[in-house]
């Protein structure tokens, strides 16, 4: 301990704030020895008898101190694509916001037009326009909640990547070396898993246009049916032999 101390006070070396530090952190394997190199097999800080004639014997190992100015450009770069990528998730959220007003709007404006041709056969279909709103309130409803779990995802994804992204900002804010790469290496797994940017999302819209069509055929073909005058098509319903019964029906 004495010889480290004196080694850390010859110039050009470390600090005395920085051998202070140093000496803090013991090697778990020689505890009287100072762990200030870092195993990269094994992933921890080792003293300088550990890759000589330890359990880290012929593993490759570096300065803790390099290892550490390595580890803090790479919670740099960390901290630079979770923000990309929380960017992502707020732009996702956005979109998915932004089709479920469309589809709100589009599922109203539906339903004025359902409701305009219902007016024209309201004695005869009543029922079915009741029945075809629900039908499209339980669609809209259905995509809704879709795009709710989705938006949820995303907020908790960004929640995730904000934690994520304190615990990294704290790690690359530490100054203590070793202390830095055991924070680093117990979250060094979950910084890989989130490096990878996600798919941007594009809900589909949700589109009442085949209702629309149906109900507009219909109405067409009722109105081709009820443009002829009555006689004539319970004639040619009936059939030629039946028209002396229709002879006196009013045109």
């Amino acid at each position: 301990m004495a010889s480290a101390a004196a080694i850390s006070r010859t110039p050009g070396g470390p600090g005395p704030a920085e051998s202070e530090v140093a000496c803090g952190w013991r090697c778990p394997e020689h505890g009287d020895r100072v762990a200030e190199l870092f195993c990269r097999r094994c992933r921890r800080c080792v003293c300088a008898l550990c890759p000589l004639l330890g359990s880290h014997r012929d593993h490759p190992v570096g300065l803790a101190l390099d290892e550490a100015a390595r580890v803090q450009k790479l919670t740099q770069q960390c901290l630079k694509q979770l923000e990309i990528k929380k960017q992502q998730e707020v732009g996702n959220r956005r979109q998915i916001e932004d089709a479920a007003e469309k589809l709100k709007a589009h599922a109203e404006s539906s339903k004025i037009w359902l409701a305009g041709k219902f007016t024209e056969l309201r004695l005869l279909l009543d029922e079915e326009e009741s029945m075809v709103k629900k039908f499209v309130d339980k669609s809209t409803q259905h995509t809704l909640q879709v795009y709710r779990e989705q938006i949820q995802a995303c907020g908790e994804q960004i929640d995730l990547l904000n934690s994520l992204s304190n615990r990294v900002w704290s790690i690359s804010q530490e100054p203590d070396p070793v202390q830095l790469l055991q924070e680093f290496t117990a979250t060094e797994q979950e910084m890989k898993q989130q490096m990878t940017l996600g798919e941007l999302c594009h809900p589909v819209p949700q589109s009442f246009e085949p209702i629309k069509s149906f109900f507009r055929g219909l109405t067409e073909a009722m109105q081709r049916t009820l443009q002829k005058p009555l006689d004539v098509r319970l004639k040619e319903s009936l059939g030629p032999t039946h028209l002396s019964d229709f002879t006196s029906y009013p045109s």
